[in-house]
């Protein structure tokens, strides 16, 4: 009896399998590769072309951070996904990225920048351009800075920092990019969106607005510039969201429903306006 019709079938499914490990892998490892941003991500994404000061002021759990952690990988790597409109560098870049506490940082900016701790390399940057993490003093599996390589050759640095280190932790440095999460208080805004001024690159905010029409929020909802562009985003903009959304709206207290399902600041017991919210932006 033939074996060959065995060894064909055999060849068949270790090729297969083959191509669906490789598939796992570039799904895991490049994931910047297939970004798809909704659409209000894609607006603030484009936005960066013509505005260098950016806010995504959006509701909880839409992907605000998540659009923001890849829009820092396609920069420190060059590495930017066909659709792209928005800023471009072209050169390796010093950025910082920044949220409330370490604790807070790890689990949100490092992780999705780098993935599980000893998985590093399945966040958004991809493996392939991850160089090196050097581990932060103080609190455990931080990182403080990440060296990645970028399409010129050179390397990018991405240090990461917390406003509960103090507002000198933000002063004297020069940077290209700048990335906060959530919202930080007035100074150490100022402080760093000082460290821009030379290199006059972009700086971008996610936050959800649960602090009410603070100093912050007043700069970009009510001072106008050329220069600053708002992104609202609300759970009907998240496609992972369905059915689910009523759910969700309902958990919340009443006063706080607006801020957290729809990005628009609150005020003690209550929304800051009175009015559809489509007219102020």
């Amino acid at each position: 009896m033939s074996l060959l019709p065995n060894c064909e079938h055999s060849s068949e499914e270790r090729l297969l399998k083959t191509l669906e490990t490789e598939k796992t892998r570039r799904l895991t490892e490049e994931k910047l590769r297939f970004y798809v941003p909704y659409r209000k991500q894609r607006e603030f994404h484009d936005a960066g072309a013509t505005h260098r000061e950016r806010l995504l002021c959006a509701a909880n759990q839409v992907g605000k951070t998540y659009a923001a952690a890849m829009e820092l990988a396609a920069h420190a790597t060059g590495q930017y996904p066909g659709f792209w409109c928005g800023y471009r560098f072209d050169r390796a870049i010093r950025a910082w990225a920044a949220g409330e506490t370490a604790e807070v940082v790890r689990a949100t900016i490092q992780l999705l920048l780098l993935g599980e701790p000893g998985r590093h390399g399945t966040g958004c940057i991809p493996k392939s351009a991850l160089l090196e993490v050097v581990p932060a003093r103080g609190t455990a599996e931080l990182a403080d800075i990440i060296r990645v390589q970028h399409v010129s050759g050179d390397v990018s640095t991405i240090s990461l920092k917390a406003y509960s280190q103090g507002r000198e932790r933000f002063q004297g440095a020069t940077i290209d990019y700048l990335w906060l999460d959530e919202e930080p208080d007035a100074s150490i805004f100022s402080e760093s969106l000082t460290r821009t001024n030379i290199a006059r690159g972009p700086s971008v905010l996610t936050f959800t607005p649960l602090k009410g029409m603070s100093t912050v929020v007043k700069r970009y909802l009510l001072d106008k510039s050329p220069d600053r562009h708002v992104t609202t985003m609300t759970l009907d903009d998240a496609a992972h969201y369905s059915e689910d959304r009523a759910r969700i709206t309902a958990q919340y207290p009443e006063h706080e429903r607006d801020t957290r399902t729809r990005g628009i600041p609150q005020m003690g017991s209550g929304r800051v306006f009175l009015v559809d919210e489509e007219k102020l932006f």
